[in-house]
């Protein structure tokens, strides 16, 4: 806490001195040596360079065999310090979720290693399946922090994204395919169990945070899928969604949302389950729609898009949730500017087409910033 601000503070009114001589005091006992520390770590990241230097220039000159040994010795005693560490409580949190952090890296890393020695050709999404069984258990059990959560759902979506695409390429998943519906169905679906077993498993657990995060994560890839499925259906002069798939995943957005509203009876709670029902009513309407062109697709995609956001901008007000609500915002008004552009095709080519659509793109600017500052949410609880 720097001593300008603790005096601007004070001179507004808002601490007297003896509260400002106390909140100084107790920022100088527990200050860090922020300096000392950058240079431990400058040191430790030169020497970590210069190993994987002096590896890197003699890499082919060290057996196969040599390098996955050291490999599997390196996982085997981080695993090992790492436990004896965590077994003694003598860890802190975010200490131990950096050192599985690193655990998990190399074990993912160590599978290409394996390919590269052996030189064995398979398909991505099976040594992430292995990479996922073998260590799920220990980041899902141990973790608590942002970056093993981020690790666990980024190799989740890895492994889906693989596995569609090894069976057929990931694009063709809102055009014209042939393929099962049922698969197509299926595949989409793990964001949304990890949404409700997430909740679920949030009020029964030591590590709330970790359980919290993951939600979030899910919940987030869930929108962002519904969001990309409109925004292709919209611009895609071929697509249509097949009504088998939208079913199975309006069921499983059903199934997380009575998980949610089970497990968190907050406003929180009941804004997330609120908003995984329009996600999936909108999602299966959309693809009960018949295949559309021009500008009625155009609309339509909008319309879908607009909905789905503005029930998130509605949710956020509900729940207290700022950041998300200027996030919705800002992406109606995206997707408003666009569908200016859209209609407009024909006239950007003249200098009075531009005017207007650059006039129509300031408007909804203006109208998006005062919107935002006088309903926004006080800043609240994200979950």
């Amino acid at each position: 806490m720097s001593e300008r601000k603790l005096r601007a503070w004070q001179a507004a009114g808002l601490i007297d001195a003896d509260t400002a001589s106390r909140i100084s005091a107790w920022e100088a006992a527990h200050s860090r040596p922020i300096g000392v520390w950058a240079v431990v770590g400058l040191g430790a990241l030169t020497i970590g360079l210069g190993l994987v230097s002096l590896i890197a220039a003699n890499w082919e000159d060290i057996a196969g065999t040599t390098r996955l040994a050291i490999h599997m010795l390196l996982m085997v005693a981080l695993a090992a310090g790492t436990w004896w560490s965590m077994s003694r409580g003598r860890m802190h949190d975010q200490v131990q979720d950096a050192l599985l952090f690193i655990g998990a890296v190399l074990g993912l890393t160590f599978f290409g290693h394996l390919g590269q020695v052996y030189q064995t050709s398979s398909p991505l999404w099976q040594p992430l399946l292995a990479w996922m069984l073998l260590f799920s258990p220990l980041l899902l059990l141990f973790g608590r922090g942002w970056p093993v959560a981020g690790l666990w759902m980024a190799g989740l979506l890895g492994l889906m994204w693989a596995h569609a695409d090894d069976h057929g390429h990931i694009w063709t998943l809102f055009g014209r395919t042939e393929r099962p519906w049922l698969y197509w169905g299926l595949i989409a679906c793990p964001p949304m169990i990890v949404a409700g077993a997430a909740a679920l498993l949030r009020g029964r657990s030591s590590r709330p945070a970790f359980w919290r995060l993951l939600e979030q994560m899910a919940v987030a890839t869930i929108f962002t899928g519904i969001s990309l499925a409109i925004l292709l259906h919209g611009w895609d002069g071929d697509g249509s969604l097949r009504l088998g798939s939208a079913l199975i995943h309006g069921l499983a957005l059903l199934a997380a949302a009575a998980a949610i509203t089970h497990a968190r009876r907050t406003a929180s709670g009941r804004a997330t389950a609120a908003l995984l029902l329009v996600a999936a009513a909108l999602h299966l309407t959309q693809a009960l729609l018949p295949n559309l062109h021009g500008t009625a697709r155009a609309w339509t995609g909008s319309l879908f898009f607009c909905l789905l956001w503005g029930a998130v901008a509605a949710a956020a007000i509900h729940a207290g949730w700022r950041r998300l609500f200027q996030l919705a915002v800002t992406l109606v008004a995206l997707r408003i500017i666009i569908l200016s552009f859209e209609l407009n095709d024909d006239l950007l080519g003249s200098g009075v087409g531009l005017i207007l659509s650059g006039l129509f793109a300031m408007a909804v600017a203006w109208g998006t910033i005062r919107l935002s500052r006088r309903y926004a949410p006080a800043r609240g609880d994200m979950a």
